[in-house]
């Protein structure tokens, strides 16, 4: 039986849902952020787009017990694109917005929005900055219900809309002429539709001091850290840590980083416990193109790390990460964040263009013209309603030449719930495993055409059967003029499931305009 703690904490009023109000705020705000940067006398350096894609989608739905079904979609899709490269605000924003009809009855949302925006602001010329991060994007709320592939339009019960917010103001300087200085907040919520599961908030805290005097092989830091994380459907959380370090510079191309300190924490145990932590880590740099990192440390939860391998070409890449950490739910760089292709040649293009502003516009202009989605994901994963421990490994390869592009993403991941508070069927450890692979080929000038493949496998535990989601797609793109083009697909998915396998067939034809 619940306690009596236990239970007023699941009942107590938890975060606003995720209504339009919130999600036009969180819109709002990034544009303010952004056009901030057109009055100050650089408002030149300010790009602002919009575009409009139209599409209708033929879909043929087959389910457990011979049940088939064809139904007719038609979107509308506008979109508002902002840039800026330089002046007081550099980021970025892409904001779309889904209007879809259906001739067979639908459950779901007609309207779905797709966001990401990130700036940095410097308030307090060399002195305050702010960061913030905001994005608004599809879900899935467990990783053994139903699963669909980006661009599906069925009704997918285990999908939400999710918005993200973060915002971070710190002021950074020099004290003296040796110790660097970082004072930081930050704020991050995160909100679900239709479900509590993804409500969270997190407020936390840093201070560091670290030396300042460059040229010396020896370096030290000092760091002081507090956080609150508070889960709707779960509880409030707090982590204290303190930490010191030394690194030490071998040669050009080696670091080495020694650290050790203490933090308290009430997750592990409903009673806030201090834990002893002490780490290591070490980089090597052989060449501007090749990195190799790892890092680990011994936490309340065990033994964290982050190893990470890549060497980049002047056409291709190769990236192998493996990490292990406590993920909060609303931190935009916590452990077990999603991956996106978008994201893939992003990093990708790095050595093409260092501007990150001028390589977002890049990147989203390569993928376009090749049919690929930037936001198809390439590494599963489920909402969190706790504090989890996440493990995950991906390899990537990729390619892009001046008529091919092609990418590999295989991954395994491994999570589980470290809230004592949470159910032993919560705390059941999560596992998937999968891959997408894509290859693009430009037929002429204007016109290109893309092959995507993927599989993404979840393990059955004791409580709950596994599942599997199966993906094939051709995409045909052409340039009609300047700003129009056209796109027709053919898509076939199967899910296999226990409990509601399907397969889908779908056709789509597609125009879009920017402006």
């Amino acid at each position: 039986m619940e306690s009596r703690e236990l239970r007023a904490r699941r009942i107590r009023p938890g975060p606003r849902p995720w209504t339009p109000g919130l999600r036009h705020g969180v819109l709002l705000g990034c544009l303010i952020g952004l056009g901030a940067q057109a009055q100050d006398g650089a408002g030149r350096s300010t790009n602002l787009s919009a575009s409009v894609e139209t599409s209708l989608t033929y879909a043929i739905d087959s389910r457990k017990g011979g049940i088939q079904r064809g139904d007719f979609v038609s979107e509308l899709r506008p979109g508002l694109q902002i840039s800026s490269r330089s002046g007081r605000v550099v980021g970025s924003l892409n904001y779309s917005m889904s209007l879809s009809h259906h001739t067979q009855d639908y459950d779901g949302q007609n309207v779905q929005n797709q966001l990401n925006a990130n700036f940095s602001a410097e308030a307090v010329e060399r002195w305050m900055y702010v960061d913030g991060t905001a994005s608004v994007s599809q879900q899935t709320v467990s990783a053994f219900g139903q699963q669909s592939v980006a661009g599906s339009t069925q009704d997918n019960p285990n999908r939400i809309e999710v918005g993200s917010v973060s915002v971070s103001p710190y002021v950074r300087g020099v004290l003296g002429s040796a110790v660097n200085y970082e004072v930081r907040l930050t704020g991050a919520a995160t909100n679900g539709r239709r479900s509590i599961a993804a409500d969270s908030s997190v407020v936390s805290g840093l201070v560091s001091l670290s030396s300042a005097v460059s040229g010396t092989p020896l370096g030290w830091g000092l760091v002081a850290s507090t956080a609150t994380s508070d889960y709707r459907a779960g509880r409030e959380t707090t982590n204290d840590r303190v930490s010191a370090n030394l690194s030490f510079t071998a040669d050009a191309d080696l670091s080495l980083a020694l650290r050790g300190g203490q933090e308290s924490t009430n997750v592990a145990k409903t009673q806030k416990t201090t834990y002893d932590n002490w780490g290591v880590g070490a980089t090597w740099r052989p060449s501007p193109r090749t990195r190799a990192q790892f890092d680990t440390d011994d936490r309340y939860f065990g033994r964290s790390y982050r190893v990470l391998l890549e060497h980049r070409l002047a056409s291709s890449s190769l990236q192998f990460t493996s990490s292990r950490d406590a993920a909060n739910g609303a931190d935009p760089n916590g452990a077990g964040q999603r991956s996106t292709l978008y994201q893939v040649f992003f990093a990708q293009f790095a050595s093409i263009e260092p501007d990150a502003t001028q390589r977002d516009l890049l990147v989203r202009n390569f993928l376009q013209a090749q049919g690929l989605d930037p936001d198809a994901v390439v590494s599963g994963g489920a909402i969190n309603s706790a504090v989890t421990v996440q493990e995950r490994h991906q390899l990537t390869l990729s390619y892009a030449g001046q008529r091919m592009a092609a990418s590999v993403q295989a991954f395994a991941n491994r999570s589980h719930v470290i809230d004592a508070a949470a159910t032993v069927a919560a705390a059941e450890a999560v596992r998937q495993w999968g891959y997408l692979a894509n290859a693009s080929y430009r037929l002429g000038p204007t016109a290109s055409l893309a092959l995507t493949g993927s599989r993404q496998l979840t393990q059955g535990n004791a409580t709950q059967s596994g599942t599997e989601l199966k993906s094939i797609s051709l995409n045909y793109s052409d340039q009609l003029g300047r700003r129009t083009s056209a796109a027709l697909s053919a898509r076939y998915s199967v899910f296999n499931s226990s409990t509601n396998p399907y397969r889908e067939a779908a056709i789509t034809a597609s125009l879009s305009q920017r402006f």
